[in-house]
Parts: structure tokens; C-alpha cells; sequence
């Protein structure tokens, strides 16, 4: 498609139909009457380079446009005034170059005559001054006068259209350029170039790629345009294509193009492409300068890589390359970000040195550095310093005081804000929020949020968002929900800040429901691609016990990443599917993902879990070798628990004699099941001892070293403080909650207030599955069977007894009980889904118990 403006002449008016108008700055919508003009341009009259001497020709008339239009080309000065014009034109120039732009515009007005040398010379000065509202404005004023100009005078206004996205005009010039043949030839490359720039910076890739297939020849700044048009559109591939087209056809990249893709993939957030880049500049022998760095440095900080910002940083340093102020501000919120006083006071130094202390953007990242360091009177010095604050230089120091837990302090700077004329912007007000619900002030948090649009500040995602993981990090869970459903009611987009938010606060059995109702949001915003949320879905569809709807979101999920495969193998664990877990890593495997510590972890457990001791050993000692992993405590946990459950209590206790690190909490609990269900008192005794060691409070253990007590008998010697604590109730009331029909009913042991229908319900089953307290498989009651005895039923009974009589057959019970199951109630549960053919799910406080057909998926083993 040609962009030449044809058949301009036939349906355009002709010049003699514009009225006069003075020169004035161009307003969009009013530039099509000068434009017109080109379509009735007759060609130059003298070749080009007569043209810039056009006034040695004679001359006819001197009258202005206004007075008389011009149908024919303008006659060149008369001998008599020609020096004059020459001299005027020397002029403007001499002002121009001295830096008197008022003087050489006067110069400009008062030329009674103007030439194309003098529209070139004064449109020039506006122009590299950067200038180009006013040499748009310049244009057209030229235009009505019937001035036409040249090559060069072209490029200077396809610059200006360019940053004024004026693209009208420059689509004129483009034709015009057309016409007069200056983009048919090599020399023509700066007129092709700027007809590129044009419309890559008006956002017309589309007539950029045609203008680019068509130039006769291509510089290093034809291929830079193009990428930079590229880069900008988002359109990756592409940009990486023509990196490659044109070092296949022999132009080899510059500093600029380098720049150009790094900074874009880097502001983008795909940082691992920007550190490729990165690599084959430097080895095509390309230096990266300072802007390289800065654009790697504040692209790990935006995207929460602090780390290796600083990385960069140091490498930028070593390289012997100098900062400059955006560099070492960025520097400095990476300290902020990983809450790095020591560095942060070396980049300080080194900010004062260099003399970017009292820029605001350094100063603002200094004031947040200090104030995420707890260090609230440096910050408040820095602030102080700051000649010319800036919104965010205030919210820096708001979030400061709200950070540190100083809210009255920082409300009283927000107050001073409005006091001062500083007008406070949503992220102030979010600011508040945030630092009132963080610290328990839920109420003002709320008034707050209430306040905004009364004040003129419209609420936006994050206010929202801040409302959602407040609640939920309050544990007002039910809260949070209601707060989503208001802001989906109010049409507010959610983001995936606000799903992973919410996530977490229903990834349970009793919210089966509220995850479904959570997907529907994300399916309806097209949110279900974003790797982040699509891990989140698959961990929270397990976890409320919907394994088949996890792997559905894993199926459909193309652009998986190691937590993605990590999260669906520990789908299939935390339901007792080991083999599926296996066939996961394999596949995982296939598709060149590498494992991490967690995957490993995960693998050990499938291997125990299908009773695979020597396959989980040779993983677990070649770990090293294989994967450059080296073992760590959750590894040897598992090992534990997978030598435990196949009985090797010796060979697990050697394992945590010889290893090179300090046995956590979880080893010696996988050590003390395992020797409580084998009933091997001396181990069992030895783990008790270690765990009140390093956790005497914890509930959890005291349960497993009670149980201890009753299988070893009084003769065993069972640390004193266990000892004092025996028969002394738990702290901890047994209770659980049981979703029937959306709804949750929780229930206590030995709660007074059970409806006596629902203990009739209880009775009736265990009549009818023929089961007692004392009468169970597996033996000798533990003391929570004796607890039992004393004050009632256990609450989870309770909870089937109300779900059977309650909720249709074919849908699952489930489940949430706050502490380990007994024996006893692991066999009812058992017994219930064989006689009643229901499937019942218990999330316990060590796993998953998945009842189905008179057995568990935890195969008895918990």
C-alpha cells in the first residue's frame, strides 16, 4: 500500500479557498487546511541545489499570500533586496547559535520576505532545542505562505511529528517526500530514517514496517527505529528477528540496539531474556554502558529480584563503569527491598560523593531504605533534606512511620499534607489503610477507606486488595470474601494481587465452594494464564479436596515453571497418590524442568509412600551429583519417615546420628511415629526427649508423647517435664468444622450443647457398624480414647453423625479437625464409608485422610 496521499489534487480545494491566518501554535483538529496545501505543491522550479540559493533568481512580485494566493511557485527576491534577505537570514542564524532565541525570532517577524533559508534557519533553532510544538506551529505557518521545503528542512519536521505525534502532518511530509524523490536514492537514508521514527513514535507499526520494506538502504539507525517500534508494540519475537536479519545482512549492532532490547525486555519483567541479551552483547564486543546497567538494576528492583540488582550493581562496578542518580536510587530501594541497612549506607556515601543526594529520586529511595530498616530518624533527616518534595517523597515518609507501627505519627504527616497544599493521591490514602489494618486497626483502616471518595480520591485495585490480605492476614476470612464480592459488585477489576490474596483464606476442605466461586472470577478477567494464580488454583483446588479440579487447572496451564509441577506432585501426595506423583516428575523430566528442593523432597516421600526404601535412597544420596542439590533438613526428614514406616528404626536413628546438619522438629516427629506405631519404647522415649527439647508448648507433641506414656507404661523414663504435664488437659480444645450444603457447623469435644438428634444419629451408626468405644482393631486405647470416655465424643464423630443424616449420598463429607485423629475415630470413619458407600475427607493436623470403601489413603500409617 503506497502512503502517498493520492488523489490529493482532485478532491482537496484549492489554496486560494483558505482565509489567511496568523502563525500560531498548531491545535489538533485544526491542521488539515495547511496540509491540504501539499497536494497543491507544484514541483520545485530549480533543481535541489539551486534551491537553497533560490534567491539569486529574479523575482515578479513581493506580495504576501494573504493578500494575493500564490497558484504558481514563488518567485525568488530582486536583486535589490537580496542582501537584506541574506543578511537576515545570517542573522537569525547568529542569534540562534548565541542562544538568543527571542532576538532571532524578532529578526524572523520582521523579514518582510521570507526564503526557504530563513524558514530553515529559524525552524532549525526551535528544533534542536527541542522545540517542537513550536516548529509545528512554524510548519504551517510556512505552508499557507507557499514555501516548500527541501530535504533537510523535512527531516527537522518528521522529528517534530515524531514527538508530537503529529501524525497527519507527518503522513503530508511523507508524501511530499514521495513526490520530490527523496527516499529513492542511498543519500536519502536520513529522510527514510525520519519517516520511520515518525510513525513508530505515532504508534503505526503497520506503515513503519512498510516504509522499512521499502528503503533502497538501511544504516544502524534504520534497524534501531524498527526494533525500538518493535520493542515498544510488545512484539518480542519480532524485535529478536530483526536483531538477527540485520546482522545477517552485515550491519552489526550498537550500543543503542543492545540498549534498546535489554531495557524494553527488562521493564517488561522477562529479566532472564534481558541477562541473555545482555551475554551476546558483550561477546559480540559490545561494552555495556551505564544505561545497559541502570535498565537491568530497575528492572530486578520493579520486579522483586532484589538480589540480583545488586548483582548487577557490582558487576556494573567491577566492569569500572561510573553510576549515574537513577542507578544508585535504584540501587538503594534494592537495599530498601531486602532490608539491607549496611549496603544502603555505602550507596549513601556514595550518592553524597557523586553528588545525586539532593536529587529526589535518590533522596526518596534513601527515605524508604531507612525507614524499611527501622531506621525512622535517618529517614526523617533524609526527608528533611529533600530541597523540592515531591508526592513521593511524602508517601515514603507516610509509609515509613506505618511500617515501623507509628501511625499516629503518620497520620499526622498525611495531615499536614492537605495543610501544606500537597495533594494526598490514592497511594497516600493506601498507604493509611495498609498501615492501620496491618497493626490491628481494622475499624479506622475501614473509616479510612470509607473517606477516600469524599475527599475526592477515587478507590482503586490496590485499596481494595489492602482491605482482602488485611482481613485475611486477621483471619477474617469470612470478612475477606464479603469485601471480594462487594468489589465484583462495584465492577472493580481484581488483579492476581487480589486472587493471591484471597486464595489462601479457602484453601481448605470446608471452602470447596468459595474456590470454585474464586475460579469463576479468574476464568470471567481472563486472569487463569498468569503462572502465579494458576499455582495458587492448583494448591488450593487440593487442599479443599479437589484433586481432579487441580490437574484440570494444570492441564490446561501451557506456560508451566517448577513451582507449577511442584505444586501438582504435592497434589497427588497430599491425596495418597503416589505413583501419579512419580509419573508427574517423569513427565516434568521430559520437558527439561529441572527439580528443585522441593521437588526432591516430594519424590523421597512418593518413593516411601509406595514402599520404594531403595529408590528413595538412591535420590536422596545422589541428589549432590545429579542435580547440584545438596541434602537438606526436610530431605533427611523424609528419609526418616520413609525408614520408619518400612520399620527400620535403626537404620533412621543412625541416619540422624550421622547427618552433617541440626535435626529439625519435623525429623524427630517422623521418628517418634514411627516408633510409637512399631512400639519401640527406647526410641520413641529418646524422640520425646529431643522434641520438648526444642519445642516443650507445642501442642501437637505433647499429644504424641501422652500417647507415649500410655504405650511404655510408667517403668519408662519419660522426661519430668512430660511428666508433670500428665493428666493436665491441653490448652487446645479438640474442635472441627464440617461443611453440609455451604454451610459450616463446628463442633468441640465435649461440647454440652450438640443437638441430642445428632448424638442419637452417632448411636445409631455405631450400633449399626457395630462399633464401641473400647471395642476397636487396633488394640489398647490411647488417652485420647480415655478422653473420650470422660467427656463424650470425640467432635469429628459428631460431625459425620450431623453429615449422613444431612447432606445426599452421593456428596463427599468433609472435614477440618484442628489436632491428629485417634485410633478410634480413624476406624469409625472407616467403617462408615464402607457401610454408608460415602466418601469422607478429614484434614487433620499432620495430613490428608481420605476414607473411601473401608480404607484410608493414608494407608494407616499417621
Amino acid at each position: 500500500m503506497e502512503l502517498l496521499l493520492a488523489p490529493l489534487p482532485s478532491i482537496l480545494p484549492r489554496p486560494h479557498q483558505f482565509p489567511p491566518q496568523p502563525a500560531s501554535r498548531p491545535r489538533h483538529g485544526r491542521i488539515q487546511e495547511p496540509i491540504m496545501a501539499f497536494a497543491q505543491a507544484p514541483p520545485l522550479a530549480l533543481p535541489f541545489q539551486e534551491a537553497r540559493s533560490s534567491f539569486q533568481a529574479p523575482r515578479h512580485s513581493t506580495r504576501p499570500p494573504a493578500q494575493e494566493p500564490r497558484i504558481h511557485p514563488p518567485p525568488g527576491p530582486s536583486l535589490r533586496s537580496e542582501p537584506r534577505m541574506v543578511s537576515d537570514t545570517k542573522l537569525i542564524t547568529m542569534h540562534s547559535c548565541a542562544g538568543r532565541l527571542v532576538d532571532a525570532r524578532k529578526v524572523f517577524d520582521g523579514m518582510a520576505c521570507r526564503d526557504l533559508l530563513a524558514w530553515s534557519a529559524i525552524i532549525g533553532a526551535y528544533a534542536i532545542r527541542g522545540m517542537y510544538s513550536d516548529v509545528i506551529g512554524l510548519t504551517l505557518t510556512m505552508v499557507r505562505e507557499g514555501v516548500i521545503p527541501d530535504r533537510f528542512l523535512i527531516t527537522r519536521i518528521l522529528q517534530a511529528c515524531a514527538y508530537t505525534e503529529e501524525l497527519k502532518l507527518g503522513m503530508a511530509m511523507h508524501s511530499l517526500a514521495i513526490r520530490k524523490g527523496f527516499t529513492e536514492r542511498a543519500r536519502d537514508v536520513p529522510v527514510g530514517n525520519s519517516v520511520l521514527v515518525m510513525y513508530v513514535k505515532c504508534r503505526e507499526l503497520g506503515h513503519a514496517r512498510r516504509v522499512f520494506g521499502k528503503m533502497v538502504q538501511r544504516d544502524l539507525g534504520t534497524w534501531n527505529s524498527m526494533i525500538f517500534g518493535c520493542c515498544r508494540s510488545g512484539e518480542w519475537e519480532e524485535a529478536r528477528r530483526l536483531l538477527s536479519d540485520m546482522r545477517h545482512e552485515g550491519t552489526e549492532p550498537g550500543v543503542v540496539t543492545w540498549n534498546t532490547l535489554i531495557s524494553s525486555y527488562a521493564r517488561s519483567g522477562d529479566l532472564d531474556v534481558a541477562m541473555e541479551l545482555l551475554e551476546q552483547m558483550e561477546e559480540s564486543g559490545v561494552a555495556p554502558d551505564v544505561v545497559t546497567w541502570t535498565s537491568l538494576v530497575s528492572g530486578f528492583v520493579h520486579s522483586d529480584r532484589g538480589d540480583e540488582a545488586l548483582q548487577c550493581f557490582i558487576r556494573m562496578r567491577l566492569a569500572g563503569i561510573e553510576p549515574n542518580g537513577m542507578t544508585i536510587a535504584s540501587a538503594i530501594s534494592a537495599c530498601a527491598s531486602l532490608r539491607l541497612l549496611s549496603q544502603g549506607m555505602e550507596l549513601h556515601c556514595h550518592a553524597i560523593k557523586v553528588g545525586s543526594v539532593n536529587n529526589v529520586l535518590s533522596g526518596n529511595s534513601l527515605v524508604d531504605m531507612y525507614a524499611k530498616c527501622g531506621e525512622i530518624v535517618a529517614a526523617k533527616k533524609i526527608f528533611n533534606k529533600i530541597p523540592e518534595k515531591d508526592i513521593f517523597s511524602w508517601n515514603s515518609m507516610v509509609a515509613g512511620y506505618a511500617q515501623a507501627g507509628y501511625c499516629g505519627k503518620a497520620y499526622e504527616l498525611f495531615c499536614k499534607m492537605e495543610s501544606l497544599g500537597v495533594r494526598r493521591n490514592v497511594i497516600t490514602w493506601n498507604i493509611m489503610i495498609s498501615g492501620y489494618i496491618r497493626n490491628g486497626d481494622d475499624e479506622r483502616a475501614f473509616e479510612l477507606f470509607q473517606m477516600m471518595e469524599s475527599c475526592g480520591v477515587k478507590r482503586d485495585t490496590a485499596s481494595w486488595n489492602i482491605l482482602i490480605a488485611g482481613s485475611v492476614h486477621n483471619g477474617h476470612f469470612d470478612r475477606a470474601l464479603r469485601i471480594f464480592r462487594q468489589m465484583r459488585a462495584l465492577l472493580v477489576r481484581p488483579d492476581y494481587i487480589t486472587i493471591l490474596s484471597i486464595i489462601p483464606a479457602f484453601a481448605n476442605l470446608v471452602a470447596f465452594w468459595k474456590v470454585r466461586e474464586i475460579h469463576a472470577c479468574i476464568f470471567h478477567h481472563n486472569l487463569e494464564m498468569d503462572a502465579k494464580i494458576a499455582n495458587a488454583l492448583i494448591s488450593a483446588y487440593s487442599k479443599s479436596g479437589d484433586l481432579a479440579g487441580a490437574c484440570a487447572v494444570f492441564d490446561r496451564h501451557s506456560s508451566r515453571n517448577i513451582i507449577t509441577w511442584n505444586c501438582i506432585i504435592l497434589a497427588h501426595l497430599l491425596h495418597g497418590s503416589p505413583s501419579e506423583a512419580l509419573d508427574r516428575f517423569s513427565q516434568m523430566k521430559q520437558e527439561g524442568v529441572l527439580p528443585d528442593n522441593t521437588t526432591l523432597t516430594a519424590i523421597i516421600k512418593a518413593y516411601g509412600l509406595k514402599g520404594k526404601v531403595s529408590e528413595a535412597k538412591e535420590i536422596f544420596y545422589n541428589m549432590t551429583h545429579d542435580y547440584n542439590i545438596p541434602p537438606d533438613v526436610d530431605h533427611y526428614a523424609a528419609m526418616v519417615d520413609i525408614l520408619g514406616r518400612s520399620g527400620r528404626l535403626e537404620e533412621a536413628y543412625e541416619l540422624i546420628d550421622e547427618m552433617p546438619l541440626i535435626p529439625s522438629l519435623a525429623v524427630w516427629e517422623a521418628l517418634l511415629t514411627a516408633a510409637t506405631i512399631h512400639g519401640n519404647v527406647r526410641l520413641a522415649n529418646l524422640a520425646a526427649r529431643e522434641l520438648v527439647s526444642i519445642e516443650p508448648s507445642d501442642p501437637r507433641i505433647q499429644r504424641l508423647i501422652y500417647n507415649l506414656q500410655d504405650l511404655a507404661g510408667k517403668s519408662v523414663d519419660v522426661p519430668h517435664m512430660i511428666v508433670s504435664n500428665k493428666g493436665r488437659e491441653l490448652e487446645e480444645v479438640d474442635s472441627c468444622s464440617v461443611e453440609i450444603e455451604n454451610k459450616v457447623y463446628l463442633f468441640s469435644t465435649g461440647d454440652n450443647f450438640v443437638l441430642e438428634c445428632t448424638v442419637a444419629e452417632l448411636k445409631s451408626i455405631m450400633v449399626q457398624i457395630g462399633i464401641s468405644m473400647l471395642n476397636t482393631s487396633s488394640g489398647t486405647p490411647d488417652v485420647e480414647e480415655e478422653k473420650e470416655e470422660l467427656s463424650a465424643m470425640h467432635c469429628e464423630k459428631l460431625a459425620i453423625a450431623l453429615a449422613i443424616s444431612n447432606s445426599p449420598p452421593f456428596r463427599s463429607i468433609r472435614i477440618i479437625k484442628n489436632v491428629r485423629m485417634c485410633r478410634h475415630c480413624h476406624t469409625f470413619s472407616k467403617l462408615v464409608s464402607e457401610k454408608y458407600e460415602r466418601q469422607i475427607l478429614i484434614k487433620d493436623s499432620n495430613c490428608l485422610h481420605k476414607f473411601k470403601g473401608g480404607k484410608c489413603s493414608c494407608e494407616d500409617y499417621w
